[in-house]
């Protein structure tokens, strides 16, 4: 469990990020908790930083599986021209490609990018789900001093964060 403390004027606040390991209700995730309008204002930055983490993550997978699929295919046209050449056969580029096509290995290696891509595209789809509450929050809580912001705060867990209310800062 990640712990960042951040502070309401001179009040900290304990934000405890669960993470993504266990299962995430993304519908629950999204809507917003109008009981709890500034816990989810003082979350939603970090579940959006999350989210992106994921999804930068993913947009590398999916680089280096379009990467792998284009060495692999490469690899295969040179192999599949070779063979024909050292046979003395005649192959047309319609003929090379329904063999890439039909080849095990290429069907694999696609499959696995296309599968990566549907993921990056999954993740893509709540960033712009979470950012759309992010400026709904922002729109709802216009205004609202630190010291609000803290005594309206209910503790428990919002986001997939718990958050948690400690006594001020002295000095």
């Amino acid at each position: 469990m990640n712990k960042i403390i951040i502070h309401l004027g001179n009040k900290p606040v304990s934000l405890n990020f669960k993470g993504f390991d266990e299962e995430v209700d993304v519908d629950q995730m999204l809507v917003v908790d109008h009981s709890n309008l500034y816990g989810e204002a003082v979350t939603i930055p970090a579940l959006l930083n999350q989210v992106g983490l994921l999804k930068s993550t993913q947009e590398k997978i999916v680089a280096e599986k379009k990467m792998e699929f284009e060495i692999f295919e490469s690899d295969l046209r040179q192999r599949i021209r070779k063979e024909h050449v050292e046979k003395g056969q005649k192959l047309t580029e319609s003929s090379l490609n329904e063999k890439v096509m039909v080849d095990g290995g290429y069907k694999i290696k696609r499959k696995n990018y296309i599968r990566a891509k549907h993921d990056l595209d999954v993740l893509d789809n709540i960033w712009w789900a979470v950012k759309s509450k992010d400026l709904k929050l922002n729109n709802l809580i216009k205004g609202v001093t630190p010291e609000e912001l803290y005594d309206e705060l209910v503790e428990g867990t919002i986001n997939n964060i718990l958050i948690k209310k400690h006594k001020g800062i002295t000095g």
